[in-house]
């Protein structure tokens, strides 16, 4: 036997794992115990993103949990179903006032169901304009599971229906979202034109919100839905109004600003002092009722025609609304 042939047949070993040979054992150990711990944390990292997801990003309660019959609170809500894109059957409220000027489209945030903003329409409805407020996929009385892409095309359908069947003019209509729907919002508006949008303390992309809520724990990195709110306000050509509770533990102003900064023009920013996320409106008290109605009337008089006379009037000293800028 050649000294050649000895050496092929110990290569032959190696390769096909001879047990009796420690080098090749040796190999095994070192090549698969980091494999095992990189494996083991990837699972890790999976299960938080899960969590993190489950927990932050969608929170919906079923019928009938809530107050499903509001008339008695003060809002004359009319019950409506139309179905998204794929199918799926939808649920929403349509609360007319008469002789209104225009109608608000309510994208509401990733908790409860249309029942938990009563106080909101109430108050909307005194800017003197129609509400129409949805439940998304697997919230309320409508069907499915929630999911980034399913929530965005519920979105587009509740604003279908509202010009299809109901019968409002798309130049009448603003897009209002608060946390999750301000990003369900802003993907509305990139779909479909409107007279102006308004986005109540959301977020710039999930991302950011995991590294906010789960700092040191690198959830970011795989994320799975993003709600990339931050690459869309740059394309949006329609009036805007950001407006973000000074004091917010869920959604950081600095989140709010950021997707602010980020947005093209023509955009106004309302920093509410002392308001956390969920009590902007009720801490922003009277002036808070002035911005949003201006702001709505002044969209609803311009229509979609031209954006570029959109200015709001000059503010006084004690304002603090920003027309443009930092």
């Amino acid at each position: 036997m050649s000294e050649t042939e000895v050496i092929d047949k110990d290569a032959v070993g190696q390769e096909l794992g001879d047990e009796k040979d420690p080098t090749w054992r040796k190999r095994v150990r070192k090549a698969g115990v980091p494999s095992l711990l990189i494996a083991g944390g990837l699972g890790a990292l999976g299960l938080l993103r899960s969590r993190f997801q489950h927990s932050q990003t969608f929170l919906p309660e079923k019928y009938p949990n809530g107050i499903w019959q509001p008339q008695g609170y003060g809002v004359p809500a009319e019950d409506t179903w139309f179905s998204s894109e794929d199918g799926t059957s939808l649920h929403g409220w349509w609360i007319p006032f008469k002789r209104a000027k225009g109608t608000v489209l309510y994208c509401h945030g990733n908790a409860g169901n249309i029942t938990s903003r009563i106080g909101v329409y109430r108050f909307l409805r005194r800017t003197r304009l129609n509400v129409f407020a949805y439940d998304y996929r697997g919230y309320g009385r409508s069907d499915g599971r929630p999911t980034e892409a399913g929530v965005f095309s519920d979105a587009r359908a509740a604003f279908d229906h509202l010009v299809n069947e109901i019968g409002e003019d798309p130049g009448r209509i603003l897009i209002l979202g608060h946390s999750l729907g301000g990003a369900v919002a802003i993907d509305l508006a990139m779909q479909r034109q409107a007279a102006g949008l308004v986005v109540q303390s959301t977020f710039t992309d999930l991302r950011d919100m995991a590294r906010v809520r789960m700092p040191g724990v690198p959830l970011h990195l795989i994320a799975r839905n993003q709600f990339r709110s931050i690459d869309k306000v740059p394309k949006l050509t329609l009036p805007k109004l950001f407006i973000h509770g000074t004091q917010d533990e869920t959604i950081p102003i600095s989140l709010g600003e950021r997707l602010f900064e980020s947005a093209a023009e023509p955009k106004q920013w309302y920093p509410v002092s002392h308001a956390g996320h969920n009590d902007v409106y009720r801490f922003g008290g009277f002036r808070y009722f002035w911005k949003l109605a201006g702001f709505c009337r002044r969209c609803l008089k311009q229509g979609l025609g031209d954006r570029s006379s959109l200015v709001e009037p000059a503010a006084t000293n004690d304002d603090e609304t920003v027309v443009s800028g930092r």
